[in-house]
């Protein structure tokens, strides 16, 4: 149970103008409904305009931009990126001192300190921080327990270094093997095991103490658009929705989540305003998930500089539009030009003057993010340790439990010719081909402490030999691969959301008639543009703890105990 700080103190303190130590001190009198209504009545518009937006900067210190984002401009959170992020004692000492900035000015209330941990291709903190594996690799092991510990260890490891908000799960149903932005960050294509899942690892970090957000509403599953670059539309009627989408926002709300992130997506079905995105749509924000579902929590937007967003309506008129429709948090999060955040609040607050936004609507959402932050404890949390954040950021149990989950995540999804486990002595040559991996969505940031598999087998094969290529391999970096290959006995390739390049390179080794092994390091849907291979194995990801999984599944060392959270159309079905 957290403790609660007493805003009537900080009440006496505001109206006195003098400082006020936010964190410690001894001072923890009850907090109730009164006394947030009473610091209601103390803040300035701009004050509770600011509460309302979130936003990111630039560097690894709180510099000159950050500054005068909660000096000035009184943002009630900041979001950290890959940007801000060095190691755990940096990012202690940036946290404290934004914090401390927060104290210092305004109203003197904390700040959320957000990021994007949602383990496997998108996790902002990395080594030696032990990143769990993608939600996707935690549907193929189809573990609750796992769920709810990957939950925990990653707000220990955020809380350690002074993040209190995480956004994340991921909770889309990915149903449809062409979205490119979703993916491995989903679970599943099974509402119930991705509603079952999701709710697991809220428990597990909200018991942590770490604000946990679901994210897309009302899902972004079943799209084939990146919203990052152009609006996506989800034009299934609502009973779909209520048996698909909904269903593991549904199961969050049930689970208590603090809150909810918006999709930049249009659902006809739900608002037929034309290009309408859910973001800005008061029938989605308010009608479905405030009213019709009693989602009581935060209802935070994704990036407001996505092209779904600013290709259609410009930044400063879609924030106060998303306010309009519901919203209680405006993120603008890795803006080129971080003056964005300032435009945001600029223009909520002229709407506030205007009439166009009431002061009951600012004063809800207002209410919502001091409540959660006196809820999760912030106005009572002690200044983050640098020391302890370097102990405690990386524990060994913590890549243990990392290394566990990508074990139950390996799926042998086909093996037809007995090819694993191998064995060193029986294997012959043995050709391993990687692929160069990349960054192919403005959601993922590739860490640098990654394993190719060449080093895996090499492991156990000494003298195997690996070539490295592209995602995209050109005519010649194939024709190098297939020569290579005549000498080998044993081949063993990695795809990477196979394109049409990678799969007329592994149907050109298929035909060889050699034993070939064809390793997905993403998504599970690579077999498509090839399903002829007989052997076929899926990691949905590429961390460390990934392929050390797999070589202990290839070499037979551990069996191969995970199952197919998707399903491959005309190949298999989900859970095979």
């Amino acid at each position: 149970m957290h403790k609660r700080w007493g805003l009537v103190a900080l009440l006496l303190a505001v109206a006195l103008g003098v400082g006020v130590v936010l964190w410690g001190g001894g001072q923890t009198p009850p907090a109730s409904a009164r006394d947030i209504d009473e610091l209601l009545a103390t803040m300035s518009l701009e004050q509770k305009v600011g509460q309302m937006v979130m936003a990111g900067f630039p560097g690894y210190s709180a510099g000159s931009e950050a500054t005068q984002l909660i000096r000035q401009h009184h943002v009630g959170g900041v979001i950290l990126f890959a940007r801000n992020i060095r190691d755990p004692v940096q990012v202690a000492n940036l946290t404290r001192s934004l914090q401390q900035l927060a104290q210092s000015s305004g109203a003197r209330i904390p700040l959320f300190i957000a990021t994007d941990q949602e383990g496997g291709i998108v996790a902002r903190l990395r080594s030696p921080a032990a990143v769990m594996p993608g939600a996707m690799a935690l549907g193929a092991a189809s573990s609750p327990e796992l769920a709810y510990e990957a939950g925990r260890s990653t707000a220990r490891q955020l809380l350690a270094v002074g993040i209190n908000m995480n956004f994340a799960p991921v909770v889309d149903v990915n149903n449809n093997p062409a979205n490119p932005v979703i993916g491995v960050r989903s679970f599943g294509e099974d509402p119930e095991l991705v509603a079952e899942l999701g709710a697991a690892f809220i428990r597990g970090q909200q018991e942590e103490g770490v604000i946990s957000t679901a994210k897309h509403f009302p899902g972004h599953g079943d799209t084939d658009t990146d919203s990052h670059i152009a609006l996506p539309r989800v034009d299934h009627p609502r009973e779909r929705l209520d048996q698909v989408e909904l269903v593991p926002f549904r199961a969050a709300i049930a689970a208590g989540v603090d809150a909810i992130m918006t999709a930049h997506v249009t659902f006809p079905s739900i608002d037929p305003t034309p290009g309408l995105p859910a973001t800005l749509s008061h029938r989605v924000l308010t009608g479905l998930l405030r009213e019709e579902l009693g989602h009581e929590g935060l209802i935070v937007t994704d990036a407001m500089e996505m092209q779904a967003i600013t290709a259609n309506f410009g930044i400063a008129e879609a924030a106060v539009r998303a306010v309009e429709a519901g919203a209680d948090m405006v993120l603008v999060a890795w803006p080129a030009d971080w003056y964005d955040a300032v435009r945001v609040t600029q223009a909520l607050v002229a709407a506030a003057r205007s009439g166009r936004i009431s002061q009951e609507r600012i004063d809800a959402s207002v209410e919502r993010i001091l409540r959660l932050k006196l809820e999760r404890g912030l106005f009572d949390v002690a200044p983050v340790s640098a020391t302890e954040a370097a102990e405690r950021v990386g524990r060994p149990e913590d890549h243990a439990l990392a290394l566990e989950i990508a074990r139950a995540a390996v799926t042998v999804v086909k093996d037809e010719q007995g090819a694993i486990p191998l064995e060193p002595k029986q294997s012959g040559k043995v050709l391993v081909v990687t692929p160069q991996l990349s960054d192919l969505t403005q959601a993922e940031e590739r860490g640098t402490s990654l394993s190719t598999l060449g080093e895996v087998v090499r492991r156990r094969i000494p003298d195997a030999q690996e070539i490295v290529i592209g995602t995209s391999p050109s005519v010649s970096q194939r024709s190098q691969v297939v020569l290579a290959a005549r000498d080998a006995d044993t081949i063993i390739i990695g795809t990477y959301r196979a394109n049409q390049n990678q799969a007329l390179l592994v149907n050109d080794l298929r035909r060889m008639g050699k034993r070939l092994i064809v390793v997905a390091l993403r998504e599970p849907y690579d077999l498509l543009l090839f399903p002829d291979v007989p052997t076929y194995v899926a990691t949905y990801g590429y961390l460390p703890v990934h392929m050390e999984a797999l070589g202990e599944v290839l070499f037979g060392d551990a069996p191969a105990r995970g199952r197919l959270p998707v399903s491959l159309p005309g190949l298999t079905t989900e859970g095979k």
